[in-house]
């Protein structure tokens, strides 16, 4: 059976890109929701889109795009257009060609074709031979030393070329950096991810609950949920992945058992008929699509895995964990952190670092509350609380600073010392500049303090 042509990207954003036309088909677009997304402002969100055709065969169509979709140079119409091997595609700032299996380069010839023999004149005499005398005798000598001469000259022409042919042998013959490499495919290749999106619906009369995580060729994790009425809550945050993050994910969805599972799983077991439940993960690489639909029926458990698996990623990558509690969880982590602010406002004189706590305490306070809409009653008057304690702790930093400094310039260096040790207790975060700053310039005085004692 002959196996179905894959789709290279020859050139623009996503050059080199490889990847093969499933069951689903492959909708390429600008719009992240894609399956192939290119960044390219010549792209329709939603460009076009390739689907199997018979047995081994593949077919685009245009979905209506602003700019077009062209093959071999022609635009597409309404119509489909099969494709063949050797044909190209081009959308936007995009080139596309349609490849089999045939590697990309011709293999080298192994040697030299002689196209023709040469005469070296050591065949039979065509002449009849003289009829005696001394005359013949002559003739026959002068005939065979005419003969050796001209073989003579033949051989040095033989050996003349042979030199000369080893010789460009030995000058063309590519080094071994510049010998052309067969295409291999690398095993990273099947990994690499193209797209992937993971979706969940819990709907019934009453509220409507919906998750989608996404992340494209270029890395960017993004997650959107809502959750309407219900407790009216949006999410729609996005953030660029790490590499090692990017390895987790490959990690993720290549847990046992998650790529033998079949399209779907649809059943009935939801007890009210007019609820829906439904999971799909849909993963596109550069050679494969895996589109699994669970619906209305359990979960099978590598399927359940992956999914519980993303969802923790995305939790933790987005900072977004608080979406597993519910709406008055929140509020009540919020308040506890609000009274923890206001204990350390108030003993703001006790110790330097109670500020920086209390506005640590505002900002979880505010952070419990993020996904919640509309805003419960409070919300604004702990992020007044936010301003008034950072003001506070800007102003103290600076009258310190100040006081660190006078200090220095005097030369004073034990009374600088215990300045920048106040900065460093006011701002104890050690990723803060601010204490960076203060902490090297301790170190800097101690080291003063250190030589002026051993008389240095």
């Amino acid at each position: 059976m002959a196996k179905r042509p894959e789709l290279l990207i020859t050139s623009g954003p996503m050059s080199g890109t490889r990847f093969e036309v499933g069951a689903g088909g492959v909708r390429l677009g600008r719009s992240s929701s894609n399956d192939v997304h290119i960044p390219d402002e010549e792209l329709s969100r939603n460009h076009c889109l390739f689907e199997q055709s018979g047995e081994a065969g593949i077919r685009i169509t245009d979905l209506a795009s602003a700019n077009g979709t062209f093959v071999n140079g022609e635009q597409l119409g309404s119509d489909s257009r099969e494709l063949k091997g050797g044909d190209t595609i081009e959308v936007g700032s995009t080139k596309i060609s349609v490849v089999g299996d045939e590697p990309p380069f011709a293999p080298r010839a192994a040697g030299i074709k002689v196209a023709a023999t040469v005469d070296l004149g050591l065949g039979a005499a065509s002449a009849e031979p003289a009829q005696g005398g001394v005359a013949s005798h002559k003739q026959s000598k002068a005939q065979g030393g005419h003969q050796r001469t001209m073989i003579a000259n033949v051989l040095w022409v033989v050996a003349a070329l042979t030199v000369a042919v080893a010789i460009a042998v030995v000058l063309c013959a590519p080094r071994e950096s510049e010998k052309p490499v067969a295409p291999v495919v690398e095993e990273k290749t099947e990994q690499k991810l193209v797209s992937l999106r993971y979706e969940k619906v819990e709907a019934d009369v009453t509220r409507v609950f919906s998750y989608r995580m996404e992340i494209d060729g270029f890395g960017i994790l993004r997650v959107a949920f809502d959750d309407v009425p219900g407790e009216n809550r949006h999410v729609d945050k996005k953030t660029k992945l790490s590499d090692k993050a990017k390895k987790r994910i490959l990690e993720i969805l290549e847990k046992p058992g998650f790529a033998a599972l079949d399209d779907e799983y649809v059943g009935s077991s939801v007890e009210d008929e007019n609820a829906l439940k439904s999971f799909r993960i849909r993963v596109v690489r550069w050679n494969s699509i895996k589109d699994v639909l669970v619906e209305n029926t359990q979960e099978p458990d590598a399927f359940r895995e992956v999914r519980e698996a993303l969802e923790t990623f995305s939790r933790n990558e987005l900072g977004i964990w608080a979406i597993q509690y519910s709406k008055e969880k929140l509020i009540e982590l919020s308040d506890e952190s609000a009274k923890v602010g206001d204990a350390k406002w108030e003993d703001r004189e006790v110790e330097y670092g109670n500020l920086s706590t209390a506005i640590k305490a505002y900002k979880d306070a505010l952070f419990y509350l993020e996904t919640i809409n509309p805003k419960p009653d409070g919300y604004a008057e702990i992020k007044e609380k936010l301003a008034r304690t950072e003001a506070e702790l800007k102003q103290r930093y600076e009258d310190q600073r100040f006081r660190a400094d006078k200090a220095m310039n005097l030369g004073d260096w034990e009374t600088a010392q215990n300045e920048l040790k106040i900065l460093c207790e006011l701002v104890p975060e050690r990723d803060d500049p601010r204490h960076a700053e203060a902490n090297a310039r301790l170190v800097d005085v101690e080291n003063r303090m250190k030589k002026a004692r051993g008389g240095k």
